[in-house]
This record gives structure tokens, sequence and C-alpha cells, in this order.
């Protein structure tokens, strides 16, 4: 596993990419539902991330590159 898939992609829930990934295959709930067992809360601070990858999945490719960009806008608005 490459060092995209290691990076926590939300604060709250500290899971990594790849633990995001596993979640959202192994359910079938809506986003708003499903980001909730990423994060375990419903604060929308990691959203482009999330629902981009959550997307990425239902379409059937990840685009990790694009993740690791959305998660590094993220921290920057963060700071």
């Amino acid at each position: 596993m490459d060092a995209m898939q290691q990076r926590t992609i939300c604060e709250c829930g500290s899971k990594s990419v790849s633990q995001a990934v596993e979640i959202f295959q192994a359910t079938d709930l809506p986003y708003k539902k499903a980001k909730k067992l990423v994060t375990g809360c419903s604060k929308t601070c990691c959203r482009r991330p999330l629902m981009a990858l959550f997307n990425m999945i239902e379409f059937g490719e990840i685009d990790y590159e694009e993740i690791d960009f959305l998660i590094d806008q993220m921290n920057e608005r963060q700071e």
C-alpha cells in the first residue's frame, strides 16, 4: 500500500484513505450515512475528499492522486 492510501482522510475519525475505501465498499448506505461510519461525526470538514472517494468507489475506479490533492486542499483551508 502506498503513502496516499495511508493518509488520514479526515481528522474526526482518524481513518486512512484505505480504511475509508473498505468501509464504503462494505456498505450500501447513502453517502451521508456512510460518511458517519468513516468520520464518526456529522461535520462537513472533510466533505470534498470523502464525497469524491465515495463516488469513485460507486463508479469502480479510484484516483488516489485526486484524493491526495483534495486532502491537501482541505488541510490548507483548516490551517
